[in-house]
């Protein structure tokens, strides 16, 4: 079977140059384990923590030939354990491999690999809009406390988390503002039913942000950091609030990037518009996230864009392009098998 390792730690942006491919024996299933085939691998931005030489943040932190960490959904090819069954299609965090061994009983705070229903939606769609990046979303805009009426604007909105959080925040009544990068994101997110959006890369995209939102900023759902969120502030209105979901622009770096000192920019305008910030974890959203976001569907008022690669070896090029920047828009899926 194939898998991916790290061969060389992050030196700010990933490249696929920082991976490697194996070639290793498909492992066997012991007491009380499973054996899972990788159907569907997930490249999501969270996992950069874990490949910097020196952990700064984040509970993961892989050793040179360590498997990548990645969540994927699969197939349980074979079972020592009572609660799994062969053919069982689970979502779990087994790494950039096609197979894997897992001991349910040993699961962590993330509990066991969680069953999936395929009648009730494409499985792939567990490590999107009804997994982690859906719980994300959602926890995020319960994180603003939006009120009917207000202006969300929500950074890398073409993204797996910012294009729901902004569908999430029409279905609270606000008005959903995204800011992505190139005109072909721009109107997919008006596509999408966003009422406005603005290009980070355009020059002209301060103007494009304010005709976006001509009466200011109430939420901010930010992504980024960086010169988006810069300029997001300028926009603020008084008494701002502000989810810090991630702050992509900053994965890269250790506690001190380079100049200029935007600081004073920060506390200005915390002091100015009475901004409250607040970090966030999307597990924290938990089930009711996910039955919300199911029943959203259901009733035709969110949808759910997926960008499909094909093949394990394509994953270290799609993980990389996450943070060079790409045109997909919704979740980056790399597509490993087929179900048995």
């Amino acid at each position: 079977m194939k898998q991916i390792v790290l061969a060389s730690y992050a030196k700010g942006n990933p490249r696929p140059s920082d991976f490697r491919v194996e070639e290793v024996p498909i492992p066997t299933a012991g007491e009380r384990e499973i054996l899972l085939r990788t159907l569907w691998l997930a490249v999501d931005p969270l996992f950069r923590f874990a490949i910097d030489e020196v952990r700064l943040s984040g509970a993961l932190h892989l050793q040179l030939g360590d498997v990548m960490v990645g969540a994927t959904v699969s197939e349980v090819i074979a079972s020592n354990h009572p609660d799994y069954k062969p053919g069982d299609v689970v979502e779990g965090r087994t790494g950039w491999r096609e197979y894997a061994v897992v001991a349910p009983d040993q699961a962590d705070y993330r509990g066991p690999p969680r069953k999936l229903d395929p009648s009730l939606a494409p499985v792939s769609t567990a490590l999107g809009v009804l997994g982690m990046p859906g719980q994300t979303a959602h926890g995020g805009i319960e994180t603003l406390r939006i009120k009917p009426g207000e202006t969300v604007a929500i950074s890398a909105a073409a993204g797996a988390v910012g294009s729901i959080a902004g569908q999430i925040a029409k279905i609270h009544g606000a008005r959903a503002v995204g800011i992505a990068g190139g005109a072909g994101k721009v109107q997919a997110l008006l596509d999408l039913g966003f009422d406005g959006a603005a290009d980070y890369k355009a020059p002209d995209f301060a103007a494009q942000l304010k005709a976006a939102a001509p009466n200011g900023i109430d939420c901010y759902f930010d992504n980024t950091g960086g010169d988006v969120t810069l300029e997001v502030f300028k926009q603020l209105n008084r008494g701002s609030r502000m989810a810090m979901c991630g702050y992509i622009a900053y994965y890269g770096m250790g506690y001190e990037g380079p100049g200029p000192d935007h600081m004073p920019a920060l506390y200005r305008t915390i002091m100015g518009t009475g901004l409250e910030i607040r970090g966030f974890a999307g597990f924290m959203a938990g089930q009711k996230a996910l039955d919300d976001i199911a029943g959203w569907i259901s009733d035709g008022k969110l949808t759910y864009p997926e960008a499909v690669v094909e093949g394990i070896e394509a994953a270290p090029q799609a993980f990389a392009s996450v943070f060079s920047g790409h045109d997909f828009v919704g979740k980056l899926l790399v597509k490993v098998a087929e179900p048995a």
